[in-house]
Protein backbone atom coordinates (compact mmCIF):
# COMPACT_ATOMS: atom_id res chain seq x y z
CA UNK A 1 0.00 0.00 0.00
CA UNK A 2 2.81 2.63 0.65
CA UNK A 3 4.43 1.91 -2.63
CA UNK A 4 0.84 2.58 -4.14
CA UNK A 5 0.71 5.58 -2.12
CA UNK A 6 4.09 6.56 -3.24
CA UNK A 7 3.70 6.06 -7.31
CA UNK A 8 0.36 8.04 -6.29
CA UNK A 9 2.21 11.05 -5.07
CA UNK A 10 5.42 11.04 -7.43
CA UNK A 11 2.63 10.86 -10.13
CA UNK A 12 0.66 13.75 -8.57
CA UNK A 13 4.32 15.66 -8.34
CA UNK A 14 5.37 14.92 -12.05
CA UNK A 15 2.03 15.90 -13.77
CA UNK A 16 1.85 19.44 -12.07
CA UNK A 17 5.26 20.21 -12.98
CA UNK A 18 5.34 18.79 -16.34
CA UNK A 19 1.63 19.73 -17.37
CA UNK A 20 3.10 23.16 -15.92
CA UNK A 21 5.86 23.36 -17.72
CA UNK A 22 4.86 22.23 -21.73
CA UNK A 23 1.17 22.14 -21.21
CA UNK A 24 -1.81 19.28 -20.28
CA UNK A 25 -2.95 19.07 -24.33
CA UNK A 26 0.48 18.22 -25.52
CA UNK A 27 1.68 16.27 -23.46
CA UNK A 28 1.30 12.78 -23.28
CA UNK A 29 0.95 10.13 -20.17
CA UNK A 30 4.24 9.02 -21.41
CA UNK A 31 6.31 12.01 -20.38
CA UNK A 32 4.12 12.21 -17.02
CA UNK A 33 4.97 8.77 -16.24
CA UNK A 34 8.61 8.84 -17.06
CA UNK A 35 9.04 11.93 -15.17
CA UNK A 36 7.19 9.99 -12.12
CA UNK A 37 9.41 6.68 -12.77
CA UNK A 38 6.76 4.85 -13.18
CA UNK A 39 5.51 2.63 -16.18
CA UNK A 40 2.07 3.83 -17.91
CA UNK A 41 -0.02 0.85 -16.77
CA UNK A 42 0.78 2.01 -12.78
CA UNK A 43 -0.37 5.77 -14.01
CA UNK A 44 -3.58 4.11 -15.05
CA UNK A 45 -4.00 1.93 -12.02
CA UNK A 46 -4.07 5.45 -9.99
CA UNK A 47 -5.82 7.62 -12.88
CA UNK A 48 -8.80 6.92 -15.75
CA UNK A 49 -7.28 9.24 -17.66
CA UNK A 50 -5.10 11.78 -18.51
CA UNK A 51 -7.55 14.84 -17.69
CA UNK A 52 -8.21 13.21 -14.37
CA UNK A 53 -5.00 13.04 -13.49
CA UNK A 54 -4.37 16.56 -14.84
CA UNK A 55 -7.19 17.34 -12.55
CA UNK A 56 -6.00 15.87 -9.72
CA UNK A 57 -2.55 17.62 -10.01
CA UNK A 58 -4.25 20.60 -9.91
CA UNK A 59 -6.54 20.20 -6.67
CA UNK A 60 -2.94 19.09 -5.07
CA UNK A 61 -1.45 22.39 -6.19
CA UNK A 62 -5.09 23.81 -5.22
CA UNK A 63 -4.64 22.31 -1.66
CA UNK A 64 -0.96 23.61 -1.42
CA UNK A 65 -1.77 27.07 -2.41
CA UNK A 66 -4.53 27.34 -0.07
CA UNK A 67 -2.17 26.66 2.73
CA UNK A 68 0.33 29.01 1.57
CA UNK A 69 -2.56 31.98 1.58
CA UNK A 70 -3.80 30.84 4.79
CA UNK A 71 -0.21 31.18 6.25
CA UNK A 72 0.29 34.69 4.86
CA UNK A 73 -3.17 35.84 5.66
CA UNK A 74 -2.51 34.79 9.48
CA UNK A 75 0.41 37.36 9.51
CA UNK A 76 -1.14 40.19 8.22
CA UNK A 77 -2.78 42.69 10.37
CA UNK A 78 -6.61 42.60 10.13
CA UNK A 79 -8.40 44.03 7.44
CA UNK A 80 -7.00 46.10 4.41
CA UNK A 81 -3.31 44.66 5.39
CA UNK A 82 -4.44 41.16 4.84
CA UNK A 83 -6.14 41.63 1.66
CA UNK A 84 -3.43 42.98 0.11
CA UNK A 85 -1.21 40.19 1.50
CA UNK A 86 -3.02 38.23 -1.56
CA UNK A 87 -1.01 40.21 -3.60
CA UNK A 88 2.84 39.32 -1.66
CA UNK A 89 1.83 35.62 -2.08
CA UNK A 90 0.72 35.56 -5.37
CA UNK A 91 3.99 37.68 -5.85
CA UNK A 92 5.51 34.67 -4.32
CA UNK A 93 4.08 32.01 -5.78
CA UNK A 94 5.24 33.50 -9.45
CA UNK A 95 8.36 33.88 -7.73
CA UNK A 96 8.74 30.09 -6.77
CA UNK A 97 6.84 28.44 -10.05
CA UNK A 98 9.47 30.27 -11.67
CA UNK A 99 6.99 30.00 -15.02
CA UNK A 100 4.15 30.68 -17.04
CA UNK A 101 1.32 32.14 -15.08
CA UNK A 102 -1.39 30.85 -13.53
CA UNK A 103 -1.24 27.11 -13.91
CA UNK A 104 -5.23 27.18 -13.40
CA UNK A 105 -6.07 29.68 -16.33
CA UNK A 106 -3.08 27.99 -18.49
CA UNK A 107 -5.15 24.18 -17.85
CA UNK A 108 -8.86 25.83 -18.47
CA UNK A 109 -7.24 26.91 -21.97
CA UNK A 110 -5.67 24.13 -22.84
CA UNK A 111 -8.96 21.69 -21.67
CA UNK A 112 -12.15 21.24 -23.20
CA UNK A 113 -15.23 22.68 -20.66
CA UNK A 114 -16.62 19.64 -20.04
CA UNK A 115 -13.60 18.14 -18.84
CA UNK A 116 -12.83 17.17 -15.02
CA UNK A 117 -9.94 19.84 -15.50
CA UNK A 118 -12.35 22.71 -16.41
CA UNK A 119 -14.01 21.65 -12.91
CA UNK A 120 -10.72 21.95 -11.06
CA UNK A 121 -10.08 25.16 -12.31
CA UNK A 122 -13.65 26.74 -11.53
CA UNK A 123 -13.23 25.31 -7.94
CA UNK A 124 -9.67 27.01 -7.30
CA UNK A 125 -11.42 30.51 -9.05
CA UNK A 126 -14.43 30.24 -6.75
CA UNK A 127 -12.48 29.98 -3.99
CA UNK A 128 -10.00 32.60 -4.59
CA UNK A 129 -12.81 35.22 -4.76
CA UNK A 130 -14.80 33.57 -1.91
CA UNK A 131 -11.61 34.08 0.11
CA UNK A 132 -11.13 37.64 -1.44
CA UNK A 133 -14.71 38.47 -0.78
CA UNK A 134 -14.47 37.59 2.82
CA UNK A 135 -11.31 39.43 3.22
CA UNK A 136 -13.39 42.61 1.32
CA UNK A 137 -15.97 42.12 3.80
CA UNK A 138 -13.70 41.97 7.00
CA UNK A 139 -12.23 44.83 6.16
CA UNK A 140 -15.07 46.78 6.18
CA UNK A 141 -15.39 47.45 2.54
CA UNK A 142 -18.58 48.83 0.49
CA UNK A 143 -20.25 45.91 -1.20
CA UNK A 144 -17.16 43.08 -0.74
CA UNK A 145 -18.23 41.07 -3.80
CA UNK A 146 -17.60 43.60 -6.41
CA UNK A 147 -14.41 44.50 -5.18
CA UNK A 148 -13.45 40.79 -4.91
CA UNK A 149 -14.19 40.19 -8.76
CA UNK A 150 -12.04 43.39 -9.28
CA UNK A 151 -9.10 42.08 -7.32
CA UNK A 152 -9.80 39.03 -9.27
CA UNK A 153 -9.66 40.81 -12.43
CA UNK A 154 -6.50 41.92 -11.19
CA UNK A 155 -5.13 38.47 -10.30
CA UNK A 156 -5.72 37.14 -13.66
CA UNK A 157 -4.29 39.74 -15.52
CA UNK A 158 -1.18 39.49 -13.86
CA UNK A 159 -1.38 35.69 -14.72
CA UNK A 160 -1.73 36.82 -18.46
CA UNK A 161 0.82 39.57 -18.00
CA UNK A 162 3.58 37.09 -16.55
CA UNK A 163 2.56 34.49 -19.10
CA UNK A 164 3.41 36.81 -21.82
CA UNK A 165 6.57 38.87 -20.21
CA UNK A 166 8.33 35.79 -18.48
CA UNK A 167 8.46 35.15 -14.78
CA UNK A 168 11.20 37.83 -14.62
CA UNK A 169 8.25 40.48 -15.11
CA UNK A 170 6.29 38.96 -12.34
CA UNK A 171 7.48 40.58 -9.23
CA UNK A 172 6.78 44.28 -11.19
CA UNK A 173 3.70 42.90 -12.38
CA UNK A 174 2.34 41.95 -8.97
CA UNK A 175 3.83 45.28 -7.17
CA UNK A 176 1.66 47.23 -10.09
CA UNK A 177 -1.66 44.86 -9.49
CA UNK A 178 -1.13 45.42 -5.63
CA UNK A 179 -0.83 49.51 -6.57
CA UNK A 180 -4.17 49.29 -8.39
CA UNK A 181 -5.62 46.72 -5.90
CA UNK A 182 -5.13 49.64 -3.09
CA UNK A 183 -6.90 52.28 -5.22
CA UNK A 184 -9.68 50.07 -5.83
CA UNK A 185 -9.63 49.34 -1.57
CA UNK A 186 -9.64 53.01 -1.15
CA UNK A 187 -12.59 53.67 -3.14
CA UNK A 188 -14.75 50.55 -1.50
CA UNK A 189 -14.12 52.32 2.18
CA UNK A 190 -17.30 53.62 3.75
CA UNK A 191 -17.63 57.46 3.24
CA UNK A 192 -19.88 59.13 5.20
CA UNK A 193 -21.93 60.72 2.45
CA UNK A 194 -22.71 57.19 1.22
CA UNK A 195 -24.41 56.39 4.46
Amino acid sequence: MKRNTTSRARLLGAAEEVFYARGIATTAVDVVARAAGVAKPTLYAHFASKSALAAAALANRHERRAADLQARLEEAEPGEPRLLAVFSWLASCYRDDNGRGCAFLNAAADSPADEPVAAAVREEKTWLLNTLTRLSGEAGLVRPAEVASQLLLLIDGVAGRVLVRGADAAADVTATAARAAAVLIEAARPQPWRA
